[in-house]
């Protein structure tokens, strides 16, 4: 008898639930939506039972809260082992990769950790990601370039502190471009005269500071101290360095040898480039290192066509000839600053891949630019003017000299004049 009484509560405990839950008529059971049926099952076991009525539905409550309490246990277990294993799996996968020379003591400098707290902060971290993802386009070229001279990886990063990958970049010292190389550190790296200035070439001035900053670990024979003498120069790292007992840059941090624009500049790429190549063991939002390089294509590659020609033509009548863009023919030329190529000696043109017959083609039915003149501007003059002067079109003087129709001409400023 008590065992069928207790199999009978186990049946009454399923039934209880459509019978008295508020929401039985939600459940996917039709034979009990119906009110009669139900009367009758339940008029059947209580007699089956002898209860009354109140103590069946009294312990028909108590299993089901029972059995729910024993639900909810499994399923908090449950929801912890998988949230551990989570944990664990996480733990496994992310693991903060090493950068060349820098070591563990190098990244908890105080110095360091500074700038990776200040990267950290939302502000900051926003503006490291605008830039990194701006730069795309020639930050991966550097990244292959350094791969290919087998230099260290954080060197992807030296721009961001220079120019934040800026390729027109200006310093209140005057230095240009991305690298930001000085007037009087171009040379033998660059070329910088009165029709080309390759500072402002993305391409050119990376395979430039790459190989003086070669230069600079071939003579430290430190990567710190290179890296340090790429901003203050090599004459200035040579006197400190003439003062100091140790030739090691943190001792060199620690004696205050360094100007401080010096000191912060090392720690500076050190922390940008341990956040960035280890954004995921930080858990930040920054474009992720391995995964850009799989975009590597064509410009981003480095990879161009090219035409050498020997005479003055304007990069606006050549992109016109190609029915081209002149802005995009412009932005894969960019040191060309008066917007046409030497006029008396060779001069190589960059193009996108593809169209190297195309630009000869062009180029053949060019009419190279003869400028015997050379004028400067005097206070009055306008571009008007000096056409009239020449008997030049003012068009053909902007193209020569690239600028715009209302520009306004400094005093002092040299134009080329086109020949009639």
């Amino acid at each position: 008898m008590y065992l069928k009484k207790n199999c009978l509560l186990f049946i009454l405990f399923f039934l209880f639930q459509f019978v008295f839950s508020e929401d039985a008529e939600s459940k996917e059971l039709p034979e009990l939506t119906d009110e009669k049926p139900q009367q009758i099952e339940l008029e059947d076991l209580l007699t089956e039972t002898n209860l009354d009525e109140e103590t069946l539905k009294q312990e028909l409550i108590e299993e089901a809260e029972l059995n729910d309490d024993r639900k909810n246990n499994v399923n908090l277990s449950e929801n912890e082992n998988l949230n551990e294993n989570e944990e664990n799996s996480s733990q496994k996968i992310i693991q903060k990769i090493p950068l060349s020379f820098v070591t563990a003591e190098m990244l908890a400098r105080p110095e360091v950790e500074k700038f990776r707290r200040q990267y950290l902060n939302e502000k900051w971290l926003k503006h490291l990601y605008n830039v990194l993802e701006s730069a795309m386009e020639y930050r991966l070229f550097v990244r292959k370039s350094v791969q290919d001279k087998n230099l260290p990886e954080i060197l992807e990063y030296l721009p961001v502190v220079e120019s934040n990958y800026k390729t027109s970049a200006k310093s209140k010292s005057g230095a240009i471009g991305m690298w930001q190389f000085m007037a009087n550190s171009v040379y033998p790296f660059l070329i910088l005269d009165d029709f080309v200035d390759e500072r402002l070439d993305p391409w050119k001035s990376t395979e430039a500071a790459l190989k003086k900053l070669t230069e600079n670990y071939n003579y430290f024979n430190d990567w710190l101290i290179a890296i340090a003498a790429y901003n203050c120069g090599v004459g200035a790292m040579n006197k400190i360095l003439r003062k100091a007992e140790k030739k090691d840059f943190w001792y060199l941090v620690d004696k205050k040898l360094l100007p401080q624009q010096t000191a912060d500049y090392v720690p500076k790429l050190i922390a940008i480039a341990d956040l960035a190549i280890n954004s995921e063991y930080y858990q930040i939002d920054l474009p992720n290192h391995n995964e850009e390089y799989e975009m590597l294509i064509n410009e981003k590659n480095g990879d161009f066509d090219y035409i050498i020609v020997e005479k003055a033509y304007s990069l606006k009548q050549l992109a016109s000839e190609m029915r081209m863009d002149y802005e995009t023919l412009k932005k894969l030329n960019p040191s060309f600053v008066r917007g046409m190529t030497y006029p008396v000696k060779k001069s190589e043109i960059r193009l996108p891949l593809g169209m190297k017959k195309s630009a000869e083609d062009a180029i053949a039915k060019l009419i190279p630019i003869d400028f015997p003149f050379k004028y400067t501007v005097e206070k009055g003059d306008s571009l008007w003017s000096i056409s009239r002067k020449y008997k030049v079109s003012i068009q053909s003087i902007c193209d020569l000299n690239d600028i715009r129709e209302n520009d306004i001409l400094r005093i002092g400023k040299i134009l080329y004049i086109p020949a009639k």
